[in-house]
């Protein structure tokens, strides 16, 4: 409360100049919306008023603070609303915003209005006071979803401002409330505990509000929305004064049910708790909970859910904290039945501080009891509780069923009461004499030596992660499933040695990087590191060229390595900004499905794109060049062999470094690439008539060796990935949005895909062009070494014509400067969209191409020779329409077509029993880790 009432004093005095001068800090990365489809959606409307920008529909315009132009929401929000990320606008919580109007326990209540609130990635919301608070009623729905780049941030106005203090400051706003129609155990009359009837007041808000804020009934699969990836900072201020109890927590459930989804959420220095969950089935995961003034984790009234993968880290703030954890069952002496707390939490870290700063001696998990009712049961597996003065105190906990404990590692210096004690050895594989070893959150050789319960066995909610403690043997402190998007949890890395600070980009401190790794300053072995944003800064080489001979590299060559860690964003600004990998060097991009690597540009990271639907060309791209045979040679040698290599295109004439691909090694490795997204690449080296353009992944001579899996580009100003030559394999690819070819392939490429979506769609002007070409580079080699490849599973969803009127070919198999056109073979897949599906008139006879289980679905009429290798090949289709939802999920008729089992063709194949791309709705594999594929998820 001083450090909030000090603000006010001079915030007024600082406005002016944090509005006038934005430093080095630029917003938060992400864009606003697709544009286009699939996914996308827009902002409109808005009103006038001080600040320069134009608030979305359903919100007013409340001026500026801190150089943002201010959209408040107030009030109750009865219709749909979405909070579009617009460049330089932040939303005010203008009081208490009710979404929806409570439908009631049974959603029949006469007034009732349900509604969902939508925020898009990278959105900032604020409150100033304590009545700024976000309720959803029962009914309606919250949809914020966040990625690791651009989390979603509920938070305090001193912080928009940037006069916050993320240790310290707090009790800065309410909070956010959803509420739902699950089973509770308090009930307000005399009913039955759980039944329909069963309804109570959310803590505190009422009162000061003036509008009932109910939750309850007897629907436990109730659905209250989505929230991921989404930060709530310093919240809990009191409504009106500590004594009164109506204080607020950061994120308040009240009977929610297990068909919301929230995972990936972060509550930061909260004046009160930090999740208190009031009865409900709500499974949560992913959750983070750092700095509260009370208790971090706060359960009662007959939670009964599943929690996986929970962090707590206490701080000696001043008024507190209280217990990590604390459990309890609310008595109501007007209802009946036995609805007891009774979750069930896994993989669990909880560090505590041991006194508060009233000298208090703290508990890590206290199991309770309220007004004399039987205290809280549970089970809790794969748990680490350290720092607290007691770690356990479950003296009043329930014992019908009594709480159990498995694989919990207990490390406080006071001895847990006699009752806890026998909970805990009534267990397995529990110690409380044992010190822990923990550095930080992460693991030591204690909590690795300890036997683990198979999580899989706790029940379906729950993930497979056989190790005791929130994360996982491998995972390290810039490298975790909280990289990226929370904050104050663990110690954020300097600029890694070789390359240069450079003050702050999106609230990140910006490392550039520059030059050859192997040479200069810059390491040979250089990682980027999670918790930074990186620069690229012209050419950045990996090494330099070692030739094409691995048992005789050449002199001047140097071997280098580039590791980029899960969650780090890149970005370039300019067509010489772009990653060189060199034969006989290596990049391993170690993304996850949760926190994938973002190459990308600099007006992404800085939200200054114009329309962000229409961007393309906005930095260069990645080249890995590799070792194994190409067609192309540039000497008369022969093909495949040694000597034949070749210059990548369009790189060494404006770069002055050679950048040469090509050899003999078939399984050359140039590394592993995994959950990679490129964005707006594919700029000009100097004009698009030189032909120099850029790609948004190219693959020069990439052997096998060299591992690519869960690849995103998105809007390349040329193709999306071209492959000269080589024999790399990749699964799981995504090409969105690409000015010219999606997939393009030349020069003797011999390797296998599958598991691929493209998507064209008419935002940019001069684009798109083909879905795929497939060509055979002519050079002036001997020999037959043609373009060749397998691709299975497949789905490319083009448009009729581009920008130009031209119409447009899906699959094209070419030639170039007379050479046989390419062949392949091609299984199991959907083309449909363009003007003509195929155009194979060019394509190779020494083998033929052929086609099997692929469905092809476009209006234009086929060559004849085209049409004749359809028929040749077994189960395609010209004539029979396409039954694909959401773009490009497979639909009765794509699951009804007969599919070739690809792995009975090559063991790189995994086996599948359908044609395209994704079997059905619950095919995920392209979710999370992409964007702009799904209504929702921007680029």
């Amino acid at each position: 409360m001083t450090f909030k009432t000090s603000l006010r004093a001079f915030a007024a005095a600082l406005a002016l100049g944090l509005a006038a001068c934005s430093g080095s800090n630029i917003a938060s990365p992400g864009a606003t919306n697709s544009g286009t489809p699939p996914g996308g959606g827009t902002g409109g409307g808005g009103t006038g008023g001080g600040g320069t920008g134009t608030c979305p529909a359903g919100t007013t315009n409340a001026g500026a603070l801190a150089g943002n132009t201010v959209c408040n929401v107030t009030g109750e929000i009865l219709t749909n609303l979405t909070l579009p990320r617009l460049t330089n606008i932040v939303y005010r919580l203008n009081g208490r915003v009710d979404i929806g109007r409570d439908v009631g326990a049974a959603g029949t209540l006469p007034n009732g209005v349900s509604a969902t609130l939508t925020v898009e990635p990278g959105v900032r919301i604020f409150g100033d006071v304590a009545g700024d608070m976000l309720v959803v009623n029962r009914g309606s729905r919250i949809n914020a979803v966040g990625t690791v780049a651009a989390p979603i941030i509920f938070t305090g106005k001193e912080d928009i401002e940037g006069l916050a203090n993320a240790t310290t400051s707090n009790r800065l706003w309410g909070g956010v409330i959803v509420l739902g129609r699950a089973p509770i155990r308090g009930c307000n009359t005399g009913v039955a505990q759980g039944s329909v009837d069963c309804q109570n007041a959310i803590e505190g808000v009422t009162a000061a509000t003036g509008r009932d804020a109910l939750y309850g009934g007897a629907t436990t699969t109730d659905n209250s929305g989505v929230m991921r990836y989404v930060q709530i900072r310093y919240p809990g201020e009191f409504l009106s004064s500590a004594a009164a109890g109506d204080d607020l927590n950061g994120l308040t459930l009240g009977g929610v049910g297990n068909g919301a989804d929230f995972s990936f959420i972060q509550v930061h220095n909260s004046g009160d708790d930090g999740v208190e969950i009031f009865g409900g089935s709500l499974n949560l995961r992913n959750i983070v909970l750092t700095g509260m003034l009370d208790d971090s984790l706060d359960y009662d009234d007959g939670w009964n859910g599943n929690l996986q993968f929970l962090a707590i880290r206490q701080t000696a703030l001043t008024g507190g904290p209280d217990r990590l954890i604390e459990a309890s069952n609310i008595a109501r002496a007007n209802s009946g039945g036995s609805l007891n707390t009774n979750p069930t939490i896994a993989n669990f870290t909880l560090v505590g501080v041991r006194t508060n700063s009233s000298g208090a001696n703290l508990q890590g998990a206290s199991l309770n009891n309220t007004g004399g009712s039987p205290g809280s049961s549970g089970r809790y597996a794969n748990g680490v509780v350290t720092g607290s003065n007691v770690c356990l105190a479950a003296s009043s906990a329930n014992t019908s069923p009594a709480p159990t404990f498995n694989s919990v590692v207990f490390d406080c210096p006071t001895a847990p009461d006699a009752t806890s004690l026998g909970f805990v050895n009534a267990g397995a594989n529990n110690s409380t004499n044992v010190a822990s070893s923990l550095t930080g959150l992460l693991p030591g050789p204690v909590e690795l030596g300890r036997t683990a319960v198979n999580t899989t066995t706790l029940g379906a909610f729950f993930q497979s992660a056989n190790y005791v403690g929130a994360f996982s043997p491998t995972e390290t402190a810039t490298s975790n499933w909280t990289s990226g998007w929370t904050i104050e949890l663990f110690p954020v890395p300097g600029c890694p040695t070789g390359t240069t600070e450079s003050g702050t980009v999106a609230g990140q401190r910006r490392c550039i990087v520059s030059g050859i790794l192997g040479q200069g300053t810059v390491p040979a072995n250089l990682r980027l590191t999670a918790g930074n944003i990186y620069q690229l800064s012209g050419r950045v080489d990996v090494g330099v060229d070692l030739g094409a001979n691995p048992a005789a590299p050449a002199s001047t060559g140097v071997a280098g390595t580039l590791t980029i860690d899960a969650g780090t964003t890149l970005y370039g600004n300019t067509s010489a900004d772009m990653i060189v990998v060199n034969r006989g060097s290596r990049i391993f991009v170690n993304g996850t499905r949760q926190a994938p690597v973002i190459m990308t540009s600099l007006p992404d990271v800085s939200n200054s794109q114009v329309n962000p639907a229409t961007a393309s060309r906005e930095w260069a791209g990645l080249i890995l060049l590799g070792r194994a045979p190409i067609r192309g040679c540039n000497t008369g040698v022969a093909r495949g062999s040694v000597d034949c290599q070749r210059e990548i295109e369009g790189v060494p004439a404006a770069t002055g470094r050679s950048a040469l691909y090509g050899g003999a090694t078939a399984n050359d490795n140039s590394g592993r690439i995994s959950h990679l997204q490129i964005r707006y690449p594919g700029a000009f080296l100097t004009s698009a008539a030189a032909g120099d353009d850029l790609n948004g992944l190219t693959l020069g001579g990439v052997g096998s060796g060299t591992e690519i899996n869960f690849v995103q580009v998105h809007n390349s100003g040329d193709d999306g990935i071209e492959i000269f030559g080589g024999t790399n394999n990749f699964k799981y690819f995504v090409i969105t949005g690409a000015l010219d070819d999606s997939l393009d392939y030349d020069d003797g490429w011999t390797g296998k895909a599958q598991f691929g979506i493209i998507t064209q769609y008419l935002t940019q002007t001069g684009g798109p062009d083909r879905m795929v070409e497939a060509s055979n580079f002519a050079g002036v080699g001997t020999g037959t070494l043609d373009t060749n490849p397998i691709i299975a599973n497949f789905t490319f969803v083009g448009i009729r014509q581009n920008a130009a009127g031209a119409n447009l070919t899906g699959v094209t198999l070419n030639n170039t400067g007379g050479t046989p056109g390419s062949s392949g073979r091609f299984l199991n897949g959907v083309v449909t969209g363009s003007n003509t599906c195929l155009n194979a008139s060019s394509a190779n006879t020494s083998p033929a191409p052929t086609f099997s289980s692929v469905l092809f679905d476009c209006p234009g009429t086929y060559d004849s020779v085209s049409a004749g290798l359809i028929s040749a090949g077994t189960n395609n289709s010209t004539t029979t329409a396409n039954t694909l939802t959401g773009t490009f999920i497979n639909g009765a008729t794509e699951n009804g077509r007969t599919a070739v089992n690809p792995a009975t063709v090559d063991a790189f194949f995994t086996a599948t029993t359908y044609i395209g791309a994704v079997q059905n709705s619950s095919d995920t594999w392209w979710q999370s880790w992409t964007c702009g594929l799904q209504s929702g998820s921007s680029c």
